[in-house]
């Protein structure tokens, strides 16, 4: 599944769309994560600028099972320090649709990766990720 408030990707119907800022995301991302599903990205970006921004998509399986801790330590640490960050910096709207942009991309190039990485577990016979979707 794929959650996200970035408005190039709010009209695909894979998205699960959060209304706000990345910290809404992120929360909700959280509330879904106690409910049993799973992190496929992480829940920060992997540069420092980007913490600034307002647009964020994160990956997570599609299936709820049994809450896992590495995902609940994940969001709950990533939320703090976002929260922390953006305690001292601001959220930079200005360049809203750059970072909407840039999150696209990453989006797609996670999307790939687990793609090829299911394609491979294919050839193998392993377990798959629960999303493998492919963005248009």
């Amino acid at each position: 599944m794929i959650l996200t408030n970035n408005i190039l990707l709010r009209e695909q119907n894979t998205v699960l769309w959060v209304e706000g800022d990345q910290v809404d995301v992120l929360k909700k991302a959280r509330d879904l994560i106690h409910r049993g599903h799973r992190l496929l990205t992480s829940p920060l970006a992997a540069s420092g600028r980007m913490h600034f921004s307002p647009v964020r998509s994160i990956l997570l399986t599609d299936e709820a099972e049994q809450p896992e801790e590495d995902s609940i330590l994940a969001i709950e640490n990533s939320l703090q320090l976002l929260e922390t960050s953006l305690a001292v910096h601001r959220v930079d709207y200005k360049n809203k649709d750059d970072y909407g942009f840039i999150d696209n991309e990453l989006l797609t190039q996670a999307l790939n990766e687990i793609n090829e990485l299911n394609a491979r577990y294919q050839q193998i016979g392993g377990n798959q990720f629960e999303t493998g979707k492919t963005q248009g």
